[in-house]
């Protein structure tokens, strides 16, 4: 589980800033995207030169979330460069998986680096190939679709399933190997990247992804109806209930479905709505510290952070609720560790994608 974050040892205190107003302009079709400069920087400290994202909280190691969220920046953005260096490392590296074309979730740099477990993680297999659909359309190349393709037919198979004692719905295991129990599925909200799946699903004749979306966001709304959705939860055929030793807080989990909402055309899901109203109270007059881990039942904070990425998360929120309290954008530092960077940095692409004004 990923503690509370701290600015990297040894970095500057040279912070790179964007006023909130330019990251909701459009893209300009002719010259450089806005937002590269704010990218070009991130990769500077969070890429290596071979292409690898590197979460040094985390021992340095580097996994498929990363990866797919560095793909979805640079195809939005435009950088074909950064693009193709992300995918030469992810494919070498990481699609490594002898039976499909699915990413291994871990690799650790120790003794020269290798994939330490070979189970894949959804979330970062569906960024991995929207980033890819996205970057075909983007550069001309079909061979980035075709990859797209392949990949989003593994998700289904190996992914999708039944809901338990139903057939009537459709859950999105967090991996292939290690999410049921003897009662049900273990889902984790924030790996229903719900446009993704719909943009991927209609792009391979897919509908099993797209009533996967369908059916993820009727799953978040029934765990968000009176309180902040959990990291985790397990669905049964009597509905869901926490599974033993997996965190039911609102936290580094959980934080990322608002922004998933938002960035799917779903500001007014109660997921959003709950969150923006927690994360005004709490900031009430504070400039400096985001709750990071919140209780759902009480709505208190458990845990903090200054790193800005976590407040955009919680403006991005309240932007899309018109709740004006935390609605602020921060500056962007690419200094942030590598988590509430890229959060960050994926906040002012939805932001630009679901085309909200309010922050000016």
């Amino acid at each position: 589980m990923i503690s509370r974050r701290q600015i990297l040892a040894g970095a500057s205190a040279l912070a790179l800033t964007l006023p909130a107003r330019i990251a909701a302009e459009p893209v300009i079709s002719s010259g450089r995207d806005p937002l590269q400069p704010l990218f070009d920087a991130w990769k500077e400290i969070h890429v290596s030169s071979t292409g690898r994202v590197i979460d040094r909280l985390q021992d340095s190691i580097s996994h498929s979330e990363g990866q797919g969220y560095a793909l979805m920046i640079a195809a939005a953005l435009g950088d074909r460069a950064g693009f193709e260096l992300l995918l030469g490392w992810t494919l070498e590296n990481l699609a490594v998986r002898p039976d499909d074309s699915l990413l291994a979730w871990r690799w650790d740099p120790t003794d020269g680096g290798s994939v330490t477990d070979l189970n894949n993680a959804t979330d970062g297999d569906i960024f991995a190939a929207w980033a890819l659909l996205r970057a075909a359309e983007r550069f001309d190349a079909p061979e980035y679709r075709e990859l797209a393709m392949t990949m989003a037919r593994d998700i289904v198979k190996n992914c999708v399933v039944p809901c338990p004692g139903r057939e009537d719905c459709l859950v999105l295991l967090p991996g292939t190997v290690g999410f049921y129990t003897e009662n049900g599925a273990i889902i984790n909200p924030a790996y229903y990247m719900f446009r993704a799946l719909t943009d991927l699903g209609a792009a391979a004749g897919l509908p099993e992804l797209e009533t996967c979306a369908a059916d993820g966001i009727a799953f978040v709304s029934e765990l968000s109806r009176t309180e902040l959705p959990p990291d985790w939860s397990e669905l049964t055929a009597d509905g869901f209930s926490q599974p033993p030793g997996r965190s039911g807080s609102f936290g580094y989990e959980a934080m990322r479905v608002p922004l998933y909402l938002v960035w799917s055309g779903l500001r007014g899901h109660p997921a959003v709505t709950r969150a923006a109203e927690v994360y005004t109270d709490l900031l009430a007059g504070d400039v400096e510290w985001t709750p990071t881990v919140i209780n759902p039942a009480n709505r208190t904070s458990l845990e903090t952070s200054t790193d800005p990425g976590y407040r955009a998360l919680a403006a991005l929120s309240s932007c899309a609720a018109g709740l004006p309290g935390a609605s602020l954008m921060p500056a962007f530092s690419a200094f942030q560790p590598y988590y509430p960077s890229v959060l960050h940095l994926l906040s002012l692409v939805a932001l630009r994608d679901s085309e909200m004004g309010c922050y000016l």
